[in-house]
């Protein structure tokens, strides 16, 4: 007949920590595809909608030049495009400001902390190395470089486009007074 030994506590407990070990590692493993997984898809929307504002740009600069060889008769036309292109420019801009973060906690480092004792730590600290430092230069992260970039081209984008409504509207008002 088969026997089977008796299993120690502590081996099956040692077991078991191994296991679970292993568990939080791959745990780790899939947090960190799906965190990379979606910063990857974020970048890449961020990408299309910078894209799209170029566009609506060259198609701003496309109308003015319609406008300015056909005249007030196709003004009216123009103002509809120039609604569609407010709208695409307003999704647009949309998508460049959210932010990359996921959301998701990080599992590495979420512990419960004393919100005061950490406080006073931290502070501590950054007293101490003001004390012994000299001040450093600030030093500005290539995603606020982008997104003051991308801040800027949206905002040149929309004051053409005004610019450009502006401009047809005073158009299609000339061409219904001589109506």
């Amino acid at each position: 007949m088969f026997s089977i030994p008796p299993i120690s506590s502590t081996y099956s407990s040692d077991a078991f920590q191994d296991l679970l070990d292993k568990q939080l590692e791959q745990i780790k493993k899939n947090a960190a595809t799906i965190d990379g997984l979606s910063a990857r898809m974020d970048q890449d929307k961020k990408a299309q909608a910078r894209q799209r504002v170029e566009e609506i740009k060259k198609e701003i600069e496309a109308l003015r030049k319609m406008l300015l060889l056909y005249g007030d008769s196709d003004a009216k036309a123009v103002l509809q495009q120039i609604k569609q292109l407010a709208s695409e420019l307003k999704q647009a801009a949309g998508v460049l400001k959210t932010s990359s973060e996921s959301g998701v906690p990080d599992v590495t480092t979420t512990q419960p902390v004393d919100g005061y004792a950490a406080y006073a730590e931290q502070q501590a600290s950054a007293d101490a190395e003001a004390a012994t430092a000299a001040p450093a230069p600030i030093a500005i992260p290539a995603t606020d470089m982008q997104r003051a970039k991308d801040d800027q081209q949206v905002e040149y984008v929309t004051q053409s486009l005004k610019s450009l409504k502006a401009m047809t509207e005073r158009m299609v008002k000339k061409h219904e007074g001589r109506l």
